[in-house]
């Protein structure tokens, strides 16, 4: 792709930037299957998460695994938080292991 060039590793993603980055962000949305793969994932999310609500469940667990586990899974993990945290009403807490990032929605 044409973001492969002298500091990208093979996978086409510049080492040092994680799915948080514009550029790595506007590269997984470059192909646009991502869109698809998202919309499938909010549809098991919303079902379990309505399920959850519904029997006063107060923890689930959503994960995305990749490769490095910096980028796609970054990039996955941020929408779907966002996602639940616009439509449900409950607390989101978002753990990007790899990169050491946490905070709440």
């Amino acid at each position: 792709k044409g973001l492969r060039k002298s500091g990208f590793s093979s996978s086409g993603y510049n080492i040092g930037l994680t799915g948080l980055d514009q550029e790595v962000i506007d590269f997984i949305e470059e192909e646009g299957g991502i869109y698809k793969f998202l919309d499938s994932v909010y549809s098991l999310a919303d079902t379990h998460v309505k399920r959850y609500i519904d029997r006063k469940f107060t923890h689930l667990m959503f994960s995305f695994g990749c490769t490095g586990g910096q980028h796609r899974s970054v990039y996955c993990a941020e929408h779907l938080a966002t996602h639940i945290a616009k439509k449900f009403d409950v607390d989101v807490r978002l753990c990007h292991r790899e990169i050491g990032v946490q905070k709440d929605l």
